[in-house]
């Protein structure tokens, strides 16, 4: 026996159950009793088709991320453990860490002092160079071409001594981070160890 609802909302109880009402969804009874032995939902629209799956590929993102997640936090742990071991093999003592630090700074310092020097000489031209070439003019004449040329190469190592001098800096800090974070790492593993 089935009981289902019609299109208009009447209840019918019948024993065979019309064609197409399978698909609204009915109830399965006992022909005794008419206890309900099954409820059969009915097939859902497109739209909650296309809402089921909407749910199910959103689910399925948020696993996939979740995944990555993990991965990234394992992958990164494994790093911080290689890091942790190589910092350990590599130093016997907080003050050898210092030690290094302070000798890369210094050849650091020497090479950012040769730089600077390089670009004072190279400013002292130019303005040789410039102030030639306001002679030559106030005087009616057009500057050598060779003297132009020199000027010209003279401002692009000018440029790239600045910018050598400028990434020194940059290097610079970027030692004075590494190992204060090597260090208090350091600290941190000896004083679990």
């Amino acid at each position: 026996m089935y009981r289902y609802y019609d299109a208009r909302g009447v209840l019918h109880v019948e024993s065979v159950l019309p064609p197409g009402q399978a698909q609204s969804g009915y109830e399965v009874l006992d022909r005794r009793t008419l206890k309900t032995l099954a409820v059969i939902t009915p097939a859902p629209s497109p739209q909650e088709l296309a809402e089921q799956e909407r749910r199910r590929r959103d689910a399925a993102a948020a696993q996939a991320a979740a995944q990555r997640s993990a991965q990234a936090r394992q992958r990164d742990a494994a790093q911080q453990r290689y890091r942790d071991q190589m910092l350990l093999q590599t130093y016997a003592s907080e003050a050898e860490l210092i030690r290094l630090r302070n000798t890369k700074l210094e050849t650091m310092a020497l090479i950012l002092r040769s730089v600077e020097q390089t670009v004072g000489h190279l400013r002292g031209n130019l303005a040789q160079m410039d102030a030639t070439v306001v002679e030559h003019e106030a005087a009616g004449r057009v500057p050598p071409a060779d003297l132009l040329e020199a000027r010209a190469r003279t401002a692009a190592d000018l440029a790239e001594q600045e910018r050598a001098a400028e990434r020194i800096h940059n290097d610079q800090a970027a030692i004075r981070d590494t190992f204060e974070s090597d260090l208090n790492r350091y600290r941190l593993l000896m004083g679990a160890r």
